[in-house]
């Protein structure tokens, strides 16, 4: 009975404990999200070997989900999809990776200035260890209405092996 009061109490006092502030995104989620799904539509960027890399957005859900599917001749697999979407309060990434793995990241750093939007990576499907390659950092950066930048970051073995920085121009 003393034990079963004294888990009680800890757990009112944690519960008590916590703000609505702790709890809260570093980012304002929904404005982050609300400038992403402005990609919607069809890209394109140089890829090596004078090859041409092709990203399409659709907003779909009834305008809770924004996918991604990104082609590039020039990679291993050929390509790659992305699905962005808020999470309570947070703005998060699933990226459906050629490495067969799913990592999800969650949006870290917003600047609407600069229309900068930095994930990191918070857990991932079908990564048998952390240090098995995966995407473990993006940023999109939002130039204008016809250019935006993406930057991801390839980690194994708890270092960055890789990093991939398109520019694409709207062609749709």
């Amino acid at each position: 009975m003393l034990a079963a009061l004294l888990v009680t109490t800890a757990v009112a006092i944690a519960a008590a404990a916590t703000t609505p502030e702790d709890s809260a995104s570093p980012v304002d989620a929904k404005a982050a999200f609300a400038q992403l799904k402005q990609l919607e539509g069809v890209w394109e960027a140089p890829a090596a070997g004078g090859k041409t890399a092709r990203t399409e957005f659709e907003v779909t859900a009834n305008g809770t989900v924004l996918l991604e599917r990104h082609t590039n001749a020039a990679m291993p697999g050929g390509g790659r999809m992305a699905a962005y979407h808020l999470d309570g309060n947070d703005l998060v990434l699933t990226h459906y990776c050629i490495a067969n793995n799913q990592p999800v990241l969650r949006a870290e750093q917003f600047d609407p200035a600069t229309r900068e939007i930095q994930f990191e990576f918070m857990r991932a499907g079908t990564l048998p260890s952390p240090a098995n390659g995966h995407m473990d950092r993006a940023k999109y950066r939002i130039v204008d209405a016809a250019h935006f930048v993406p930057e991801w970051e390839f980690f194994e073995n708890g270092a960055k092996q890789m990093t991939e920085t398109e520019t694409f121009t709207r062609v749709k």
